[in-house]
């Protein structure tokens, strides 16, 4: 049982990836950069406890890598080296910057996108993973307006912003890496928020027009705001088309190109067939302020002072986004409709759009951030004794005979027992292969049989766990199951 190794898993891609692969049982392992104020393992707690929530059942929790993909060898400690070279057989990169110019030259998004990719690469290569998965965008294909195929890539097209640029870049050295034997390339388009309730954690792209209107509506007279020529601030006419795909759909179709090895080393152009036009953007966008504008008498003959500097921020803001906001080319995604015909891509309509606008709005954009959520169960600081005891132990490989931890919920994970004749020796983590038994359960029964509150076989007899594959006897487990809680009670 090898592990696919995803980073960018606190992205909103990432984290509906998070959600499906884990729902499609494909083991996973994530590169989590530490924030401020949360640690890595927060960071994903709290995105997993997000879909808990929104599913209504637990989850079995990804190991978490503390790394930085910017960093040489994606960050990672040597022992985590060691784990990845070990455990994982597949790469997922989904981390990326949505920068559009750099403030300077190693800045974003050259330093995600181009040097994040080359130490992802590196680690695979060091690690001996030789499957890789990369989320590329539909845009690598530039200025070129004509059709875009799913199999072309540099045919000498012009990028239209740094973004682009650095996506080009990062796909070609993707493709070049010698040691790669399968790859598959994911190019979605416009990912906006989720087709079916709105929920997003990013704010470009589509949301940048919302945000900034929002932000003058909000703060000068209606009559000033109906001065504004919006469409003429873009240099647009209104039927400019703009590829948008919900991220639900987005991770649902990546997900089963992952799941599915016919699929394989293709690449796939994740775009929507019935694109939006900028003036149904803009008309969605202008329906879901207009209530919240102020209605203040205004001086309708010229602007104020005031209004005239905001407006004049507005055009140069919204001048960074002049080539997002162009007419796109159309993306020919042949090979992805014929793989999927049961997924096909939501209609992005007035309805979604009204919803997504909606979201952003009544989220303020994202702010205040999402409140970390505390680990409840610190199941990984309980075993934690016992892990180090496994990195002292002689005990030769031969000899070692492996129960599986399957924790879901709160604070779970994955982790091994190590067994010598019966007795537990150590823990390491994540699952083992072979036919060592598994354990399934949620965090609150691991912490009650761990902590003296229950037995290992009432809870067996309850159904509160269950344990798949039999090399290893009932008694067995039941006794390393023992050996925990009473360690566990030791150290109270």
């Amino acid at each position: 049982m090898k592990y696919h190794l995803l980073t960018g898993g606190t992205g909103l891609l990432g984290r509906y990836l998070l959600r499906d692969l884990t729902l499609a049982d494909i083991p996973l392992a994530v590169i989590v950069r530490r924030s401020r104020i949360e640690s890595a393992v927060q960071r994903i707690e709290t995105a997993m406890a997000h879909w808990e929530k929104e599913l209504g059942h637990a989850l079995v929790r990804p190991i978490v890598l503390e790394g930085d993909i910017t960093q040489p060898l994606c960050g990672l400690s040597e022992e985590d080296q060691a784990w990845v070279a070990e455990y994982c057989d597949t790469a997922v990169h989904s981390a990326a910057s949505l920068t559009f110019y750099a403030d300077e030259e190693d800045g974003e998004p050259w330093r995600s996108n181009i040097q994040g990719t080359r130490n992802m690469l590196n680690l695979c290569r060091k690690a001996g993973i030789h499957k890789f998965h990369h989320v590329s965008t539909a845009y690598v294909c530039g200025q070129r307006r004509e059709v875009i195929r799913e199999d072309e890539l540099d045919v000498g097209q012009l990028p239209s912003n740094d973004y682009e640029s650095s996506k080009i870049t990062s796909e070609k050295e993707v493709r070049a890496a010698d040691f790669i034997e399968q790859l598959t390339v994911h190019r979605p388009s416009i990912i906006v928020g989720d087709s079916q309730t709105g929920f997003t954690t990013s704010y470009h792209g589509f949301y940048t027009p919302l945000r900034l209107v929002h932000t003058l509506v909000t703060t000068l007279p209606w009559d000033v705001i109906a001065q504004g020529d919006w469409l003429g601030t873009l240099s647009l006419e209104g039927h400019e088309r703009k590829n948008l795909v919900p991220v639900d759909w987005v991770s649902a179709v990546m997900t089963d190109v992952i799941s599915r090895p016919e699929l394989h080393g293709e690449t796939y152009h994740f775009t929507n067939p019935n694109p939006a036009t900028v003036a149904d953007m803009l008309a969605s966008i202008g329906d879901a302020v207009l209530s919240l504008a102020k209605h203040e008498e205004a001086d309708k003959s010229s602007l104020t002072e005031e209004a005239e500097k905001m407006m004049e921020s507005f055009r140069d803001q919204m001048g960074v986004y002049q080539s997002y906001w162009s007419d796109d080319p159309t993306f020919d995604s042949s090979r992805t409709q014929a793989a999927m015909p049961h997924l096909p891509c939501p209609q992005v309509d007035q309805a979604l759009m009204d919803l997504l606008v909606k979201y952003a709005i009544e989220k303020n954009f994202g702010w205040p951030r999402e409140t970390p959520v505390s680990l409840k169960f610190p199941i990984a600081q309980d075993l934690a004794p016992w892990m180090k005891q496994s990195k002292e132990t002689t005990l030769p490989q031969k000899d070692r005979r492996y129960v599986s931890l399957r924790v879901s919920g709160n604070g779970g994970g994955q982790w091994h027992m190590i067994l010598n004749q019966g007795q537990l020796v150590g823990v390491g983590s994540g699952l083992k292969n072979g036919d060592s038994p598994i354990c399934y359960m949620n965090s609150d029964t691991f912490h009650r049989i761990t902590h003296g509150q229950l037995s290992w076989e009432a809870a067996l007899q309850s159904g509160r766990l269950f344990t798949a594959g039999n090399a290893t006897s009932p008694e067995e487990i039941a006794h390393c199951f023992h050996q925990l809680a009473t360690s566990s009670k030791s150290s109270n």
